[in-house]
């Protein structure tokens, strides 16, 4: 489905074994060979190589770059570290984000992407069910400080955003319902 916010527009797809295609979909979209996949320590380990090997098999080079689980990670501090991590593996301007996560992940991922090198491209790959739905949509990105939630963000509208449905099987029964 396309999603229209004002003069921007993009892609929503959502289906079956969507990341096995995940490469080629971001190709059609986005050029730049760097890119960086954000994740967390709970999604990193079940998708990351995964998504990796992907976008190598695309012709992309890609960093995973993890961070700790938990909204504790969503901070200033932990933007400077992702970024810092991407200027050591060679990002530029022509570079592009890839959030592979839940809410979280994708707040802190499309944040980094608003901010980094004064702006370059995010993809969604959001592995929780209201990641598939709401934060992932939208082009909301924030981190929080001692006084609050998304007090500093940034609207930064994706390029793609691509919802495997496959992914949130591995989410807790609790969770999912």
């Amino acid at each position: 489905m396309q999603v229209r916010v004002g003069n921007w527009k993009y892609q929503a797809v959502v289906g079956s074994k969507l990341l096995e295609k995940g490469g080629l979909r971001i190709r059609k979209v986005l050029r730049g060979p760097h890119c960086a996949i954000i994740s967390d320590s709970n999604v990193a380990p079940l998708f990351g190589d995964r998504v990796k090997q992907r976008l190598t098999s695309s012709g992309f080079q890609p960093a995973l770059i993890t961070i700790p689980a938990g909204e504790t990670s969503k901070t200033l501090e932990q933007v400077g570290a992702i970024c810092d991590q991407m200027i050591a593996a060679g990002l530029d301007r022509q570079s592009f984000v890839i959030g592979l996560g839940g809410g979280m992940v994708g707040d802190i991922s499309g944040f980094v992407a608003a901010i980094y090198e004064r702006g370059i491209p995010h993809v969604q790959i959001p592995t929780t069910l209201l990641g598939m739905v709401d934060s992932s949509i939208g082009g909301k990105t924030g981190v929080n400080t001692r006084d609050g939630k998304n007090l500093i963000g940034a609207v930064h509208h994706p390029s793609l955003v691509i919802d495997d449905v496959d992914l949130i099987k591995t989410l807790p029964r609790r969770e999912f319902n």
